[in-house]
């Protein structure tokens, strides 16, 4: 059971993952406006939490009793693949498929950092080498903590059975 446990929950990162893929590159290739923008960040925030919902509520199907602590397990190893996958992704998207627009960025905050800060101007060079790398460290770190809450949520809602039915039939 502890392969398919495994196999599932990459598979369901894959999935889950791929909604947070789908709206980067909406909003990096199309640039929506403002209002659209944050349209789409709350369909990708409710998309994603309803995604996760659902693949738990998939996994504990099987299972007669399904506790609190089983629930929160899948659906953090869930989002562990997915924030894997999403934190990689962060990273190609800046160093392989639009590098222009982070050296358009990049070139924007320093031109306006010259202007009201110089000195932090040259720390923020310092660290320009490295930033995708640090990009891709805090996403991993900020998606791992958001799957670790989202998981703890949810699995209140994916817990069945009765947790005191042994304990019952015992004392009787």
């Amino acid at each position: 059971m502890q392969s398919n446990k495994w196999s599932t929950a990459a598979l369901y990162g894959l999935l889950l993952a791929l909604v947070t893929v789908i709206h980067s590159l909406i909003t990096v290739v199309f640039e929506p406006p403002l209002a659209i923008n944050i349209i789409l960040w709350a369909v990708k925030f409710g998309g994603s939490l309803w995604v996760l919902y659902y693949f738990m509520k998939e996994y504990a199907k099987p299972f007669e009793n399904f506790t609190h602590k089983e629930g929160f397990r899948f659906g953090f190893l869930v989002t562990v693949f997915s924030s894997i996958i999403c934190a990689s992704f962060a990273f190609i998207q800046i160093t392989v498929i639009f590098p222009d627009l982070m050296a358009t960025q990049m070139e924007t905050v320093m031109n306006a950092m010259q202007s009201s800060n110089p000195e932090s101007l040259e720390a923020f060079e310092k660290i320009q080498g490295i930033l995708p790398q640090l990009i891709f460290v805090f996403s991993l770190v900020y998606y791992i903590i958001f799957g670790a809450i989202a998981s703890a949520i949810i699995a209140n809602y994916t817990k069945k059975g009765d947790i005191f039915a042994d304990n019952a039939q015992g004392q009787i």
